[in-house]
């Protein structure tokens, strides 16, 4: 967003005046929207010494010209500001607008009775760019701002959020709503970032849209009109062969069901046929009760090494590969999925205990004949790269985009705003889902929608990232209509349907 700016100022001669004029202008049009009006609110705007500061001081100055009972609290000296933030300033100083400067301790508890009068807060104190704790007064406000519980519009970003990685650098503003100018910051996309930004709307304030069109994206944030596109088509003369035929492998003894979720998961967003490719124990049980669903015996178990070779050779004429759902763990297992990895022609995703029997060996990924998709929740990504679940989730766009590019694989980090991130380092972040997901057997589903769409021949970058939007969306969809917190795996597998006709109604 700096280098936008820089070019839209430079290259095109929009004066940041105009810029600033139009971010405080859209910040009031917001936060009229989001209060259902102004009129008889006060309104106190926290503005820092920089240019997020001069964006509030142009939202004061509009909200005292409309008769807006309005208050700016400066967390430093007038003398202090430069350029176009000091013009502004100066501009609402000289039309009667009210500035207190907020300095010391001394200086908030003078004030707090009228901020504590005001309605809603806005945030124009700190924008991006910062890489430190806050301290001092600006810690102290942040600190008021949250404990005071007004309404709160951040404008830009909610001071103390880094920018880029969804981490909260330490204390920051819980806002309720976030307006971002151009293209909202990454890390607003992440948790906790994603949590404290709120309701995140995103304008454009006069950059040209060849600026916008020619910036280097650091990843798409998934919508409707996204997926919507990419949906594989549904010809009315087709047949089964037309949709593919997927492979999901893996089950063991007590653990069937994962790769029963996954291959209606595969049947359910239009995969032709789905095959089970599991042991002979669990072969007649999928015979018997999920009758869609063909199975091919692997023998006794499903750690016998010629298991690989059978693998290899049944999928040569296949669509698309599931290895792992419930399979186990231990060293056989860990050869069985080196050696399919390496050798499957059709593209494979390896999810649950195919990653970590994948850990010890992952370098295969590296000489795979064919695409290659990976599911790892945290835990397994740590597995994977020898970080903790902690640092993964304070940069997951990070470590799947360093990750997919390493090991030649698309990732598909999953968690609260699930990431996919491609070798050449394009990537998307998920916006749908719910802590409804977090259940037993939906990552089971999301592995088999996954196969199931590649399976029609879709991209697996692709395929990879409707799934995610779609898993997300049936939770969505599933809590809204039943208003519960108890959705299983099953419940999301009869939500999938629903999901897709949102999309194409």
């Amino acid at each position: 967003m700096r280098e936008i700016d820089r070019k839209a100022i430079k290259d095109f001669g929009i004066p940041e005046t105009i810029l600033m004029e139009n971010a405080g202008l859209e910040s009031l049009y917001y936060l009229n929207e989001c209060l259902g009006g102004l009129d008889g609110k006060r309104i106190a705007v926290f503005c820092g010494k920089g240019n997020n500061g001069g964006d509030g001081f142009v939202l004061a100055r509009h909200l005292h010209i409309s008769g807006t009972d309005c208050a700016v609290y400066l967390l430093a000296s007038k003398k202090e500001l430069k350029g176009d933030a000091r013009l502004n300033m100066e501009i609402y100083a000289n039309i009667g607008g009210t500035i207190k400067e907020l300095k010391t301790g001394s200086d908030i508890r003078k004030h707090k009775v009228p901020i504590l009068h005001a309605d809603a807060f806005v945030d124009a104190i700190l924008g991006t760019g910062i890489n430190s704790p806050l301290k001092g007064v600006y810690k102290t406000v942040v600190e008021k701002m949250n404990d005071w519980k007004r309404f709160c519009l951040a404008i830009d970003i909610p001071t103390g959020l880094s920018s880029d990685a969804g981490a909260a650098i330490g204390l920051h503003v819980k806002a309720d709503a976030t307006i971002a100018f151009g293209f909202p910051a990454t890390g607003m996309a992440f948790y906790p970032a994603a949590a404290s930004a709120g309701k995140l709307k995103t304008v454009n304030i006069s950059f040209p849209q060849q600026v916008l069109d020619e910036s280097e994206f650091d990843a798409w944030l998934l919508d409707d009109d996204y997926i919507r596109a990419k949906l594989p088509s549904r010809p009315d003369d087709a047949h089964k062969g037309r949709f593919g035929h997927a492979v999901v492998t893996g089950g063991s003894t007590g653990m069937g069901g994962a790769i029963g979720l996954a291959a209606m998961a595969a049947l359910k967003v239009g995969a032709g046929l789905v095959t089970a490719a599991v042991p002979k124990v669990l072969s007649h049980q999928f015979e018997l009760g999920l009758k869609e669903v063909i199975s091919f015996h692997l023998g006794d178990k499903l750690d016998n090494p010629q298991n690989a070779e059978a693998l290899t050779e049944f999928c040569r004429d296949k669509s698309a590969l599931l290895i792992g759902p419930g399979m186990g763990r231990g060293s056989v297992l860990t050869d069985i999925v080196t050696e399919v990895v390496e050798s499957v022609k059709p593209p494979i995703v390896v999810d649950a205990d195919g990653i970590n029997n994948l850990a010890p060996n992952k370098d295969v990924l590296k000489k795979a004949k064919s695409p290659v998709v990976i599911t790892p929740h945290p835990g397994e990504m740590a597995r994977l790269t020898g970080k903790s679940a902690r640092e993964i989730n304070s940069d997951r766009l990070g470590t799947a985009r360093e990750f997919s590019k390493e090991y030649n694989c698309i990732t598909v980090l999953k968690g609260a705003r699930t990431v996919v991130a491609a070798p050449d380092g394009t990537a998307y972040i998920n916006t749908t889902g719910n802590a409804n997901l977090a259940s037993g057997g939906s990552g089971d589903v999301l592995s088999g929608m996954i196969t199931g769409f590649i399976s029609q021949s879709v991209a697996p970058v692709d395929a990879a990232a409707m799934a995610v939007y779609l898993h997300g969306l049936a939770a969505d969809i599933y809590t809204k209509r039943e208003n519960a917190f108890s959705m299983s795996a099953s419940d999301l597998l009869d939500y999938l349907p629903k999901a897709i006709s949102a999309l194409t109604k």
